[in-house]
């Protein structure tokens, strides 16, 4: 068979609801889910396909017309993220994009650098931008610099360290690399290079600016919208930074107008809502844990969780126990789903025309799309699957963006015409109805005038209650603990039996028969006065008779005294304490014999 009908062969369409419109499986792209967007730069409607391409150095950023692209662009750092946003209102063409790169971000306008942007940083050690301004005028050479940032390193923290210092002692660490030292020169010059150039334009030659030091970098970037309003749709982009700052930056003026700070790395950002009005961010931290940023407020939630994405009343979260877990707004648990193979990506699913929402799940080489947590369709392909994009391609509403293992870009669209199992959608439905009506069915109570007032003192006083609380709990443990003592009365048989063999005319006898596994304990009541008790009488002797049965005879030997102890009770109607009591020890049974 030749290569070309291979090829032919990659996709396997098992949903008609979805039209292959786009394959070029020898692409030669490779890239991750936080370098891809769908933007309409032209503002025409006409949305295309954005990404950097990490196959060669240096990384390219590269706008496509269906697969094939058409412009690119190096970049000379590594992208941590990219995204489109709208930074002008009232104008539809508006649209840039925002290439995070290190500690600055990259506007491009029509693919074209516009504006750079760095990113606030912190304070960085007088001490060490001595050391490089040193260097800078060849005051001292390239090895007192890494001795004095050593030192440095030893008094504060490597952390407190710029990002430069770091990667020079940094090198020492590694084991794998040859030639350390010849390494570490290199990548000084390459830290004073940009710093000569602008040294020599602006005529600095007699005092040189030291070179600019960075301690912040950009580990994700999203946006959300200023407000409402559609004549003016301008966002807010949003940054997190490796030391657990949250930027949001204004898009017009390029100010930071809030920054918050987190106790993680933030590596995944999902915004809903509007700044100027109400919004909630969720945040995928490097240390496992989501937290919930909300205006004015912080809430936080843990879950072992690599990737979210948005869903209808609640958010999706897929671990890397390969569980799919379904979560409110407000971090509370609705459903789990677990699943057989490691989950690859998460989508979020939206066809305006028919307002169908949901999820879509990568799983191996399958991608299942579910609706009110149920499963409603199914793509499967022949290539495994790296990562998913479903947006607006093209003036296609639902187009889903698919790249497969060894390079491969994939391209579907939803049909118009595509609806549903109606059996599927009629139990999900149900299921919803159902639990409306639960909900529904539950009759509250009204609220009284003394349920009121007690809600209020219990917000008012919430010290005093809590000390009355553990005062009452207390005494309750006390009583308890005196009552269990009076029943006790002593705690021994010998003791209780000398405190009442004079004060009741009482004489008790008892007598085990039997050599086991099967006893008898025979009880002896002999009434030597008049007492009003059933079947005992003045003179006449009483005998009971109780059973008592060794279970297991083969384990005697690894049984504790404590456990082959029987204690005899007697006891009268109008008191609590007994009147007598008495122990004895059960004697070796003899072995069962069939």
């Amino acid at each position: 068979m030749c290569p070309h009908n291979q090829t032919d062969r990659i996709i396997v369409n098992t949903s008609s609801k979805w039209t292959r419109a786009l394959w070029e499986p020898a692409a030669g792209v490779q890239t991750s889910k936080d370098f891809v967007a769908l933007i309409d730069l032209q503002g025409r409607g006409d949305y295309q396909l954005i990404l950097v391409d990490e196959s060669s150095l240096p990384f390219k950023l590269k706008l496509f017309k269906g697969l094939k692209p058409i412009v690119e662009s190096a970049l000379a750092e590594c992208p941590t993220g990219i995204v489109g946003f709208a930074c002008d209102s009232g104008n539809s063409d508006s649209t840039c994009l925002a290439v995070a790169c290190g500690s600055s971000l990259l506007i491009y306008r029509n693919m074209k650098p516009y504006y750079r942007y760095n990113v606030p940083q912190r304070d960085i050690l007088s001490s060490e931008l001595e050391l490089w301004s040193l260097l800078s005028k060849s005051q001292i050479q390239k090895g007192q610099l890494i001795e004095g940032l050593k030192l440095l390193q030893q008094q504060h923290s490597i952390s407190e360290l710029s990002h430069q210092s770091q990667r020079l002692l940094t090198f020492e660490e590694d084991k794998s690399i040859e030639n350390i030292q010849e390494l570490q020169n290199l990548f000084i010059d390459f830290v004073l290079k940009d710093n000569k150039e602008n040294n020599n334009e602006n005529g600095n030659l007699i005092n040189p600016i030291p070179p600019p030091l960075t301690n912040v970098q950009i580990t994700c970037i999203s946006t959300i919208p200023r407000n409402q309003s559609i004549n003016s749709a301008v966002d807010v982009l949003i940054l997190g930074t490796e030391m657990g700052s949250i930027y949001f930056v204004d898009s017009q003026a390029y100010t930071v107008v809030r920054k918050d700070n987190i106790a993680a790395v933030p590596v995944k950002i999902l915004p809903t809502g509007h700044y100027d009005l109400e919004y909630r961010i969720v945040i995928c931290t490097r240390e496992n844990d989501v937290f919930v940023l909300r205006k004015n407020s912080k809430g936080e939630c843990n879950i072992n969780s690599f990737y979210i994405r948005e869903h209808p009343f609640n958010f999706v979260f897929a671990t890397r126990r390969r569980r799919l877990i379904f979560y409110s707004q407000k971090c509370r648990r609705q459903n789990s789903m677990q699943f057989d193979e490691d989950i690859v990506d998460l989508e979020h699913f939206y066809y305006e025309p028919k307002q169908y929402e949901g999820v879509l799940i990568a799983i191996g080489n399958e991608i299942n799309l579910f609706i009110d947590q149920l499963r409603v369709d199914t793509i499967k392909m022949d290539r495994a699957i790296e990562w998913i994009k479903f947006g607006r391609m093209g003036r296609e509403e639902g187009v889903l963006v698919i790249s497969t293992e060894g390079g491969g870009l994939c391209v579907k669209i939803f049909r118009r015409v595509a609806t549903f199992d109606e059996g599927t959608r009629s139990a999900a439905i149900g299921i919803q109805q159902r639990k409306s009506a639960n909900i529904s069915s539950i009759e509250l109570p009204k609220r009284s005038r003394t349920f009121v007032d007690q809600s209020l003192r219990e917000r008012e006083n919430p010290k005093l209650l809590h000390q009355i609380y553990q005062r009452n709990w207390f005494m309750v443990k006390w009583h308890s603990a005196k009552m269990f003592a009076a029943l006790e009365g002593g705690g021994r048989a010998g003791e209780l039996a000398a405190a009442t063999g004079g004060s009741e005319p009482l004489q008790v006898q008892y007598e085990l028969l039997g050599f086991g596994p099967n006893f008898r304990l025979q009880i002896k009541i002999f009434c030597s006065a008049m007492l009003l008790l059933p079947r005992l009488f003045t003179n006449k002797q009483v005998k009971f008779y109780s059973d008592v049965r060794c279970l297991h005879p083969e384990n005697q030997h690894l049984i504790g005294e404590e456990e082959t102890e029987v204690r005899i009770i007697l006891m009268r109607m109008d008191r609590k304490r007994p009147i007598w009591s008495a122990n004895f020890q059960m004697p070796v049974s003899e072995p069962i014999i069939d």
